[in-house]
């Protein structure tokens, strides 16, 4: 899995998690899905990767965030996981709460990278 796939997939579960799917959630991972992809074929992408996410349990989605992250990790400098933990902050914080779901989360990602909120 290359890195921004691997971002990718991280946003989803990240947007995933809490149940709601927010037209801000989806601007903020085209954004940084960025122009390298056609935006027609990437929110059809979007859509069937929620479903798939909508229908595996938590736990399964956990070892799904843990994949991701990794790989992410291991192709990405110290800037780049700085300013993908903001982005991943800033999309749980899109309808201004943080969920439990979110919490665990997004807890289990900074404490990956060796990050503190």
């Amino acid at each position: 899995m290359n890195k921004v796939t691997a971002g990718y997939k991280i946003l989803m579960i990240l947007s995933n998690v809490d149940g709601e799917h927010l037209a801000e959630e989806q601007t903020l991972i085209l954004d940084f899905l960025g122009t390298q992809f056609d935006v027609k074929t990437i929110t059809a992408t979007m859509q069937i990767e929620r479903i798939r996410l909508q229908a595996i349990t938590q736990d399964l989605q956990m070892f799904e965030l843990r994949e991701a992250m990794n790989a992410f990790y291991s192709q990405s400098s110290a800037p780049e996981r700085s300013a993908f933990l903001q982005l991943a902050m800033d999309l749980i914080k899109s309808d201004n709460r943080i969920t439990q779901e979110e919490n665990i989360f997004i807890n289990k990602l900074f404490e990956a990278w060796g990050e503190t909120e």
